[in-house]
């Protein structure tokens, strides 16, 4: 896939007919692959380079757009806010505005965006009329397909409002989980044998000897009724599955399932291809498949040097994050995300500086330069850990937890975390951000 460049425009106000024109947020038709004649795993494509962006020439920040309010992007913001940055949310809603700061990081009360306007004219209008307002050197946001539809739609806001996100075609690639996987083989990362699943039939190519297996989707939104990751134990329990589950267009990714920690291998990267970061962080506690507590941890240079190759595959510049699996000896590649995610608000509490390292990636230069962040040995979600806590008075471990221990076990450990362990976003300094965090979660 060719990426062309869009001639820049210097005003946040196109016309309409502009508007119209550029409004491309529509889902891509990706072409149905067979799966392999041995069911194995998926081919590997050429290498696509031509999707490298220039190198941003280095600018002043003052002023940023935040798009949506999710519990990574509060440590974004609070981080901004330390390097002299004024952040304005513009929260992507379908609730009545909130009257106030949802955060006190930020530098103004939010306005909303319907969640019906992403994708549309009007919501490129409303961005672009709301960033002149606040006079806007950037815009950020960590909802990937409104990282693409921005991306898609650069142009309308670059150059004089810069968007950290990496070239619309190296998004729309890494929106499916397949091509992931194809390039991490090209890269050298170790892969769990692999099978695609593009109708229920396809279930029988998957061999008795290799279950217990892990069935994910391949794309966001695309499975009816949705889920993260699912174990399956047996092939019958996978044709039962199976049929009574839809998907659409894009395949369901099986791989053998495996216990151990996750390794999420933290970077970011520069659009000329320089890395500013690499840091892997194992979660040594897991909770219904997600990283619940966190710590550093040293990986080995040829897992390093996968990452690498494949960011430079992949085009990928500013943040981004692998999701890997440490079992039998190895670190297998399970996904990677092209943005803040999940665990950033977790690393910035062990020191890794992503949201200013971020800035850095596109050029962009903050007011101060505030002190080095202080570094936690471990970090954990005290909201989830005490879901987990809960569950365990009621049942054993899940499938998705680790370690798997006796309930005792779990309670207990739990109990100690929560105690002496820091919280990723529990902040004495962010009170309203804080307790908007305790009632919503993740997603807020």
């Amino acid at each position: 896939m060719t990426f062309i460049e869009r001639e820049p425009t210097t005003s946040l106000f196109p016309s309409r007919a502009a508007l119209l024109m550029a409004s491309c947020f529509r889902p891509r038709t990706i072409p149905r692959v067979q799966p392999p004649v041995n069911a194995s795993v998926i081919s590997t494509p050429t290498p696509d380079t031509s999707l490298r962006s220039a190198t941003p020439a280095l600018r002043p920040l003052r002023n940023l757009v935040q798009l949506g309010f999710w519990a990574p992007g509060m440590a974004f913001v609070r981080r901004c806010r330390d390097a002299g940055v004024a952040v304005h949310l513009l929260h992507v809603t379908d609730e009545q505005p909130h009257p106030g700061r949802i955060c006190s990081a930020l530098a103004s009360a939010s306005e909303s965006l319907p969640w019906n306007q992403i994708g549309s004219e009007a919501g490129l209008a409303r961005i672009a009329a709301f960033a002149r307002s606040v006079d806007a050197d950037a815009i950020a946001t960590i909802d990937e397909f409104s990282l693409l539809w921005l991306a898609r739609n650069r142009h309308i806001f670059e150059p004089r409002c810069r968007l950290l996100a990496s070239p619309a075609a190296s998004i729309e690639r890494l929106l499916e989980k397949s091509e992931q996987t194809t390039l991490a083989r090209q890269a050298g990362f170790q892969l769990l044998e692999s099978w695609l699943l593009h109708t229920p039939a396809d279930a029988g190519l998957i061999r008795a000897a290799a279950f217990p297996i892990c069935l994910r989707p391949t794309y966001i939104n695309s499975v009816d009724p949705p889920f993260k990751a699912r174990r399956i134990n047996s092939p019958q329990q996978l044709r039962d599955f199976v049929a009574d589950t839809t998907w659409r267009d894009h395949p369901l990714l099986a791989q053998p399932f495996r216990f151990g920690p996750n390794i999420v291998l933290h970077g970011v990267r520069t659009p000329s291809g320089e890395f500013l970061a690499l840091q892997g962080f194992r979660a040594y506690r897991k909770f219904s498949g997600f990283a619940l507590s966190l710590e550093p941890c040293d990986l080995p240079r040829s897992v390093m040097d996968a990452a690498r190759r494949f960011a430079a595959l992949a085009a990928i510049d500013g943040p981004f994050h692998f999701d890997l699996l440490e079992a039998d000896g190895e670190i297998y590649f399970l996904e990677v995300n092209f943005r803040m995610g999940g665990t950033t608000a977790k690393v910035v509490r062990l020191g890794y500086d992503e949201p200013l390292l971020a800035l850095a990636a596109y050029g962009l230069q903050p007011p101060l330069s505030p002190p080095p962040l202080p570094a936690a040995r471990r970090v954990t979600g005290k909201r989830m850990l005490a879901a987990q806590m809960l569950s365990a008075l009621r049942r054993p471990a899940g499938d998705m937890d680790f370690p798997q221990r006796s309930r005792l076990w779990t309670l207990s450990t739990a109990l100690w975390e929560m105690l002496t362990v820091p919280d990723a976003l529990l902040s004495r300094r962010d009170i309203p951000g804080s307790l908007w965090y305790l009632r919503r979660g993740g997603r807020m």
